[in-house]
């Protein structure tokens, strides 16, 4: 069968994306294009551009991830999915897997996809859930060899992680914004210019070409699901004031979800945390009694179970912990939409 082309514009595009891009841009892990399609064969025009580290993207069906590979410097053809049954209807994602990074020119960009059948957008999902994190959020360490501990994007992939999983439980769309070593407050090194609250009203700061105001769309998260922490805890190690490092560690995390509200009104904001240990809890709940003093109610903590040794590459959570923290996130969600939709009734 002939190979028709199609812009990826025309399709689902999951992560956060530019309002007018001309083409489809991966500046985040998880961003990309997802389409129905029943074909034999599906081909990307895709171009990234030479940095010290490859983008690794993901190929999915429904939720299941089929294929990961890296992107070489130019652009070329690359094949996401062949020998299929025509007679059968598919949801394929092509997604970045890996996050984004400084000596990056440009986000890697899919230009066209090509099939020689028929290509549709996604049907949309019902929930949208923002995940604001780290090395966790981001999926290091979720690929390769336990022993693996060179900082390769080859041992990174958002696939493996918790944000992905609870979107594919919940059946919604994910949008990450996540670095890894950064803080709420500081970065793993003390670096308090590495704070994601610094970011979050940009497209993409990381990537210098992406340091220009985020457009953000008419449709709003539902969950804002932030896991800091774990890097503000080595970085409070280095203080010689710890208790003036806590408070300011609290102000940092009043501020993110402050920000995080002014942008996602509707959204249930969850602080997950302890998949590292739980040494910053206090101040987080701390902060959570301020953000609730204030009169914003849609806020919560969770606890994650720690990964208590069950480690993966890197010397970060394996993908069985990765699971555990999923499932808790994901009850949490569920207990307090059901909790939520029982208020309503009683209205």
């Amino acid at each position: 069968m002939e190979m028709k082309r199609f812009d990826p514009l025309d399709f689902t595009l999951p992560g956060r994306q530019e309002a007018s891009p001309g083409c489809c841009r991966l500046w985040w892990t998880g961003s990309g294009i997802s389409f129905s399609a029943a074909c034999t064969r599906i081909d990307i025009d895709a171009e990234a551009f030479t940095s010290e580290h490859a983008v690794w993207l993901a190929v999915l069906a429904g939720d299941a991830v089929i294929a990961r590979f890296p992107l070489a410097p130019g652009r070329r053809t690359y094949t996401a999915l062949a020998g299929m049954d025509t007679a059968f209807t598919h949801e394929i994602s092509v997604v970045r897997d890996t996050q984004p990074l400084p000596d990056e020119p440009r986000p890697p960009v899919i230009h066209s996809v090509f099939s020689d059948g028929e290509l549709m957008p996604a049907r949309p999902r019902e929930r949208l859930i923002e995940f604001i994190g780290d090395s966790l959020t981001v999926g290091e360490g979720c690929a390769g060899p336990v022993y693996a501990s060179d900082w390769r994007m080859a041992w990174m992939s958002g696939v493996g992680a918790f944000p992905h999983r609870v979107a594919s439980r919940l059946g919604a769309h994910r949008r990450v914004i996540a670095m890894s070593g950064w803080g709420v407050w500081k970065s793993w090194d003390a670096d308090a210019s590495h704070r994601l609250g610094l970011i979050y009203d940009r497209l993409c700061a990381p990537i210098p070409s992406g340091d220009v105001p985020y457009a953000f769309d008419s449709r709003q998260a539902d969950w804002a699901v932030i896991n800091l922490g774990t890097n503000d805890s080595n970085a409070i190690k280095q203080e010689q004031e710890p208790d003036s490092a806590a408070a300011e560690f609290t102000d940092r995390v009043c501020e993110l979800i402050r920000i995080v509200r002014a942008r996602q009104n509707r959204a249930y904001i969850l602080w997950a945390y302890g998949l590292c240990g739980n040494s910053m809890e206090r101040y987080i709940l701390s902060a959570m009694e301020k953000i609730k003093a204030e009169g914003d109610e849609r806020v919560g903590y969770l606890r994650l179970s720690d990964c208590s040794g069950d480690l993966g590459s890197r010397m970060h959570p394996s993908r069985a912990a990765h699971e555990v923290a999923a499932r808790e996130i994901c009850a949490y969600i569920e207990r307090t939409e059901t909790l939520n939709t029982s208020k309503e009734v009683e209205k």
